[in-house]
């Protein structure tokens, strides 16, 4: 009994009494005492309560209201996404710039069958490589052979066979373009190494040794002139040259078709116009995407496009058409479109 009333009241060891006074002598001591919630659990959540309704209701919105365009603007920069309508808009424009077939409104001529004949064009290479291909339709079969005075009808199913009906004339055919031209002055030495040149393996002669060579298509002043003049307007976008220098296939190639139709007294302008048509068969990505530029730039559809503009170095040529593509793949314009090929046979 005794040990039990020595052991130490808890209730008494406590010193409320005195917390007590010290608040009624002083109000300020109330201060001093608040950090000490242990004994009082409640005061912890007002205080924090009273914390959070101040961070919600004073600081947040103070904070929003200085920062807040470049939160919404991040927001919208990570959430921005193509439209639907880019979709629907990149099939149309692809329509636009590849027609079906296109009527090039000159013919071929005596030209493929004196390329046979001078060796440029060796038929029976060029039959076995279309074999495995599928063959070659009957209508460019028999231009080989014969002279043929039918308009030349191009496709996208037949547009590379074109360009490499038409490749042979342009480094082959004798010209003031190519003798006056970088690869028969600057690159005179070097002229059989290129693309176009040494590249082409379908005549019964190296293709360097046949640069320049043969008079196929015979031309006066006048009109050397002016395959000159537009030779210098078109651009490809394989490289950054001009048809003036036409050291790959699709230069050889559109310098062929130059000069059919200069050659046939097409007019400057529509000459222009139909090579704008043959770039897009052998480069129909570069202008399914120039389209999509210069409608969604420019506010301009394919028909109303200047074709000696965008024939020009600052969209054709290498250079210019990937600053063009970097512009639409930043804003996720980019369309996707199949065919074109290559700079070999």
């Amino acid at each position: 009994m005794n040990e039990l009333k020595n052991e130490p009241s808890p209730v008494k060891s406590r010193t409320l009494p005195s917390r007590d006074k010290t608040v009624k002598k002083s109000p300020k001591s109330i201060t001093i005492n608040l950090p000490s919630f242990e004994s009082r659990p409640y005061l912890t959540g007002i205080f924090t309560g009273l914390l959070l309704g101040l961070l919600l209701f004073v600081l947040v919105p103070k904070l929003i209201s200085k920062g807040g365009n470049s939160i919404l603007s991040f927001k919208s920069k990570t959430q921005a996404t193509p439209t639907p309508a880019t979709t629907v808009n990149s099939e149309q424009i692809t329509k636009q710039v590849l027609p079906e077939k296109l009527d090039l409104g000159v013919s071929f001529g005596s030209t493929i069958k004196k390329l046979v004949e001078a060796g440029a064009i060796d038929k029976q290479k060029f039959l076995d490589l279309y074999q495995g291909r599928g063959g070659l339709p009957e209508e460019l079969n028999s231009v080989l052979d014969a002279e043929s005075d039918q308009n030349i009808v191009v496709t996208d199913a037949n547009s590379g066979i074109i360009l490499n009906l038409l490749w042979p004339l342009g480094i082959a055919n004798k010209t003031k373009t190519l003798s006056q031209g970088p690869m028969g002055t600057q690159y005179k030495n070097d002229a059989g190494s290129f693309a176009s040149t040494g590249g082409w393996t379908l005549g019964s002669q190296e293709g360097g040794k046949l640069f320049n060579r043969f008079p196929i298509l015979p031309l006066n002043d006048k009109q050397e002139a002016l395959v000159t003049e537009i030779a210098q307007k078109i651009y490809r976008p394989c490289c950054g040259n001009s048809t003036f220098f036409p050291d790959c296939n699709h230069g050889a190639a559109m310098l062929g078709f130059i000069e059919l139709a200069v050659a046939q007294d097409m007019p400057k302008e529509e000459i222009l116009k139909k090579a704008l048509v043959l770039n897009s068969y052998w480069f129909p990505q570069t202008y399914v995407e120039l389209a999509m530029y210069f409608q969604s730039k420019k506010g301009l559809k394919w028909n109303q496009v200047n074709p000696e503009e965008v024939l020009g170095v600052n969209y054709s040529s290498g250079q210019g058409y990937a600053a063009i593509n970097k512009e639409l793949q930043a804003e996720g314009l980019l369309p996707k479109v199949e065919g074109g090929g290559g700079c070999g046979v």
